[in-house]
């Protein structure tokens, strides 16, 4: 189930929206709209444990404000949730992509605008995001796997536990375990499955997750210590396991458009995704249908260890930086993000996230 959410103060905007996901998620199933007229709205719907969408369509201008503190308490409660902000002012472009925004549109939106990122959102959604899928009572749930921190077994009957809420299913514990064993997933006792980045502390015989005490039976510490490298047998130690990311946290790199035709669209790059750049739809992974952007204008990787940008021009017409400064054809360069980004065509700037 997806559920996508509305959040704009003006009714008539707000309602046409409405009308125009329906029409575009018609062909698809299970999914739902939800609104929501002001932030407040949106905070008490977090704090009371019932807001479930996955992507939710804002308005920046929203309380009488610019509505980041929305976006804010949203990322910092449901960091699984992406925004597209829908608003009649272009001046928080970059700005936006702080609060894991997907897209960026201005007012007046076409039927098609949202088309267009409704299908680029759902493509990302299949091709990046994993699920784990349940069914109880006649209702079948996919709940994101980087949402769960841990899963408890009573008998046959299994709690998944996610920030926001608990989900139940009857199943072995074991088979659960199987299906998330690639997924960071590590099991510390007969009735518990823990997801390893979640972890905040950890002692000889618990597990901590925010102020969730977990317990290791005496079957598994041997390996929750080699795990941790635990140098101490007893105490609770700051929780520090290498090769461990805490994807809720992690950000993808990003490729914005501040001034242009594509003003205001964010492409997300995965660490260490070499993407190419250009014209031509068969050869580029990101297409720039402008004048003196080659059909294959450039490659760019984003580091996520060092933080910065690896970019080759393949071009013709060059590759330039913050301003003027053109690139060496067939060169690697370094840049940090901020970076300015023109490819060939000057009129069209990107921004790096």
């Amino acid at each position: 189930m997806i559920t996508i959410g509305i959040c704009d103060n003006d009714l008539v905007f707000s309602d046409n929206l409405y009308n125009i996901i329906q029409h575009v998620m018609a062909p698809y199933s299970n999914w739902n709209i939800c609104t929501f007229h002001n932030g407040r709205d949106i905070k008490e719907s977090i704090d009371n444990g019932t807001f479930n969408c996955q992507l939710l369509f804002m308005d920046i201008l929203i309380d009488g404000g610019t509505g980041f503190e929305t976006a804010k308490y949203i990322c910092d409660h449901i960091p699984h949730t992406d925004l597209i902000f829908v608003t009649s002012s272009d001046k928080h472009i970059y700005e936006c992509y702080h609060y894991h925004a997907f897209a960026y549109l201005l007012k007046p939106v076409s039927e098609n605008d949202i088309a267009t990122e409704l299908h680029r959102y759902l493509e990302n959604l299949n091709c990046s995001a994993k699920y784990l899928t349940i069914t109880y009572q006649g209702i079948t749930h996919q709940i994101p796997i980087d949402s769960i921190l841990y899963i408890e077994s009573n008998l046959r009957k299994i709690a998944i536990h996610t920030n926001q809420t608990t989900y139940y299913c009857y199943q072995k514990l074991n088979v659960i375990a199987e299906q998330l064993k690639d997924d960071g997933f590590v099991r510390c006792h007969q009735s518990y499955l823990f997801a390893l980045n979640k972890v905040t502390n950890y002692s000889n015989v618990h597990i901590y997750i925010q102020d969730i005490q977990i317990p290791i039976s005496s079957r598994y510490q041997a390996q929750i210590r080699e795990l941790f490298s635990l140098g101490s047998k007893t105490g609770t130690q700051p929780f520090l396991p290498h090769n461990s990311i805490n994807q809720s946290q992690t950000e993808c790199g990003a490729l914005i458009c501040i001034r242009g035709a594509y003003l205001g669209s964010i492409i997300r790059i995965r660490p260490e995704q070499e993407i190419t750049i250009g014209r031509d739809g068969n050869i580029a992974d990101m297409v720039i249908n402008l004048p003196l952007v080659s059909r294959r204008h450039c490659t760019l990787t984003y580091h996520c260890d060092i933080m910065k940008y690896e970019i080759t021009d393949l071009s013709s017409n060059g590759t330039f930086i913050d301003g003027n400064k053109r690139l060496l054809k067939n060169d690697s360069y370094l840049l940090k993000p901020g970076s300015e980004i023109c490819f060939g065509n000057k009129n069209t700037v990107y921004k790096l996230g």
